[in-house]
């Protein structure tokens, strides 16, 4: 049995939360709690022993009863493949009970959630600051390997969606049409209690976790490790450049402003010092378990590989990292520190716009039964 070290230090800890990317200020109700020694080496060895990783991807959202409708149709195969309400009731039988086709009935529910947006920027609506709303619904797509049992993906979609947006009304169907079975989400932004889903880098993180978790429940192995933190980079810039590269029917488009290569390498460059330093940390403490099986972790997913005990140096070096000013909105001004901006500075936000204000609906989706 390998010795598991008793006490936390502080470089330990921090390092474990980079690269977890577990940043940010902790949200009321959630644990503040420093891990103990235990817990930490046991998220750690999770990462590293390969577990099939779990993807939750915000594809979209709508903007107009309209644009939710077509959505609905084609995540619906236009009526073909079933799709079922909040309640996990398919709209065949909720078609069939109310007196409607599947395709009528699912659109009356689109029409439902659409209906909060157009209502509080009508006529006569007032907000108490902000833009008008012009998002009606997020469009999710929850997905694992090829091969991954069906029966239980399906049973763990369906206890995430529950746990993740008991709030928000929401439609879903299963999608085998690829490689790996898929699931698509709608999610209506205005929850029940009034409040409006505004997601950020750290709820897409925390659904990622919540989901790898439902299906751990299930018996489907899963991880939920950031990209930076396995050696990866940004998905999507490169593959679209060489997409229109290839076929050659347009000008090759500017990388996005909040992508920059080199932000990206130091980004996943420092997550493989804190790795070395993490398995560095257990060989001291005598837990070579521990250290070679995050050090071939590190050698098998990073093509910069730190020399033992190189980033330990590095970490005691007294350079203080000054504040970074970044500006999110016209007269707002957020201070963070180097690492946290050029992270934030790497991470896509162009699909994830402010919501600022509460309001509630007058007619709400649930009523459609």
């Amino acid at each position: 049995m390998s010795a598991v070290p008793d006490q936390v230090s502080n470089q330990l800890y921090e390092d474990w939360r980079f690269v977890f990317a577990k940043t940010g200020r902790v949200k009321p109700g959630q644990d503040q709690r420093q891990p103990s020694a235990g817990a930490m080496r046991r998220t750690l060895l999770t990462a590293v022993r390969r577990k099939p990783q779990v993807m939750v991807k915000i594809t979209g959202f709508s903007k107009s009863a309209k644009q939710l409708a077509a959505h609905l149709d084609y995540i619906s195969r236009n009526g073909d493949n079933e799709v079922f309400d909040h309640q996990g009731v398919g709209f065949s039988n909720i078609g069939e009970r109310i007196g409607l086709s599947t395709q009528e009935a699912m659109h009356a529910y689109g029409r439902a959630i659409a209906s909060v947006v157009s209502k509080q920027n009508g006529e006569g609506a007032r907000r108490g600051r902000g833009r008008p709303r012009s998002r009606t619904a997020m469009h999710l797509m929850l997905s694992m390997p090829a091969g991954t049992e069906t029966g239980a993906f399906e049973l763990a979609v369906r206890d995430f969606l529950n746990d993740q947006f008991q709030a928000h009304d929401r439609l879903f169907t299963f999608h085998d049409d690829r490689d790996h079975y898929h699931a698509h989400v709608v999610i209506g932004l205005q929850g029940t209690d009034g409040r409006w889903l505004n997601p950020r880098k750290n709820d897409l993180l925390a659904w990622r976790e919540n989901f790898a978790a439902s299906l751990e429940r299930h018996g489907i192995a899963a991880e939920a490790t950031p990209a930076y933190s396995r050696g990866k980079g940004k998905d999507g810039y490169r593959r679209d450049l060489e997409e229109l590269s290839r076929r050659g029917t347009r000008e090759r488009p500017s990388p996005s402003p909040s992508y920059e290569a080199e932000t990206e390498e130091r980004a996943i460059r420092r997550r493989a010092e804190a790795w070395t330093r993490i398995a560095d940390h257990y060989a001291a403490a005598g837990d070579q378990e521990a250290a070679d099986a995050i050090r071939d972790y590190v050698a098998d997913h990073y093509d910069y590989r730190p020399e033992p005990g190189a980033a330990q140096e590095q970490s005691q070096a007294p350079t203080p990292e000054p504040l970074a000013r970044r500006r999110k909105r016209p007269g707002v001004v957020i201070e963070v520190d180097r690492r946290t901006a050029e992270d934030l500075g790497a991470f896509e936000e162009d699909a994830l716009d402010e919501a600022e204000a509460l309001a509630s609906a007058e007619i709400h989706p649930r009523e459609v039964h």
